[in-house]
C-alpha cells in the first residue's frame, strides 16, 4: 500500500538526469502527476514522491538532513544521494528544494502543478496533513523512526517555508502560502531561464505531453489517484499501527517483569 510499502526499485548508480521537476505544494494532484509520469505514455519510472519517502527511514533521514544544511554545496550533495535513480519527481520534498533542485538538473522540464480551486482549495486540502503535527501522533506514534520523521520533517518543512517565501508564523498554509509558493517557484525559474507549465489535472494529457515532447493519450483518461478518503485512511492506519506497538510493548515489559518476579508470564 502506498506511503507503507519500501519496494520502489531504484538504481542508485544511474547517473541519468532528472526529466521532470514537479513543482507544486503537496495535495495540489501530486499522486495523480506522479502516475502520468510513470505512465506508458511519458514513461518516466520511477518518479520520486513523499510515498517513497514515509515509509523509509534511511530517506527520511536524508530529507531532515538536507532541510537543515545550510551549506550548498553539502545540501546538493545529500540532495543526490536521494534523487539518483529517479527520472522525474513531484511532491515534498521535490517542492521545498526546487531552487536547489533547478540548479542540479539544469535540463529538467518545470511543471508547476497547482491545486484546482486555487489557494482557498489548498488550504482546504493541506488540513488533512496537519496531523504531523498534533502532539497525540507525536505520542502515539513515537515507537515509529518512520514517524518520528515525519513529525520532525513537518517542524522544519514550516521554518524553510517561513525562510524562503518571507511568510510569518500565522500565515502559513493559508492562501497567502500557496500564492508565495507559486511566486516563487516562477521567480526561481525565471533567474535561471527555464519554461514553467502551470498544469491542473483537468487540463487532461496534451498540455502536459506537449511540454514535455512526448504523444498524448487519446483514450485513457488522465489519472486520479490520492483524494482525500485515501488520506485519511492512511492516517487512520498509522495511529492504529502506533497504539497496537505500544501495547505490544506493554506486554512485552509486563510479561517480563512477571517473569523476573515470578517466573510466570502471566
Amino acid at each position: 500500500m502506498r506511503f507503507f510499502e519500501n519496494n520502489v526499485a531504484v538504481n542508485q548508480t544511474d547517473r541519468t538526469p532528472m526529466q521532470v521537476l514537479g513543482a507544486g505544494l503537496p495535495r495540489c494532484a501530486t499522486s495523480s502527476l506522479q502516475a502520468a509520469l510513470e505512465s506508458q505514455h511519458i514513461g518516466l519510472t520511477p518518479c520520486m514522491h513523499f510515498a517513497h519517502i514515509a515509509p523509509n527511514a534511511e530517506r527520511g533521514d536524508i530529507v531532515l538532513a538536507a532541510l537543515r544544511e545550510k551549506d550548498t554545496r553539502r545540501r546538493h550533495k545529500l540532495l543526490y544521494k536521494l534523487f539518483d535513480g529517479f527520472q522525474a519527481t513531484t511532491d515534498f520534498p521535490a517542492s521545498m528544494f526546487m531552487d536547489d533542485l533547478m540548479d542540479m538538473y539544469p535540463d529538467a522540464k518545470v511543471v508547476l502543478n497547482k491545486r484546482p480551486g486555487g489557494g482557498s482549495g489548498w488550504v482546504q486540502s493541506i488540513k488533512l496533513l496537519t496531523f504531523a503535527a498534533s502532539p497525540v501522533y507525536h505520542a502515539l506514534c513515537f515507537l515509529w523512526k518512520t514517524d518520528r520523521n515525519v513529525a520532525a520533517m513537518w517542524r522544519e518543512i514550516m521554518e524553510v517555508c517561513k525562510s524562503k517565501l518571507s511568510l510569518t508564523a500565522n500565515e502559513l498554509l493559508t492562501v497567502k502560502h500557496y500564492d508565495a509558493h507559486n511566486a516563487w517557484i516562477h521567480a526561481e525559474a525565471a533567474k535561471r531561464g527555464r519554461e514553467v507549465l502551470e498544469f491542473e489535472p483537468q487540463d487532461g494529457w496534451e498540455p502536459l505531453c506537449v511540454f514535455l515532447g512526448k504523444q498524448a493519450s487519446r483514450d485513457e483518461p488522465f489519472p486520479h489517484r490520492n483524494d482525500a478518503s485515501e488520506v485519511r485512511m492512511v492516517v487512520g492506519i498509522l495511529y492504529a499501527r502506533g497504539a497496537i506497538s505500544w501495547v505490544a510493548l506493554g506486554a512485552v515489559v509486563f510479561g517480563t517483569v512477571r517473569w523476573l518476579l515470578n517466573r510466570q508470564l502471566f
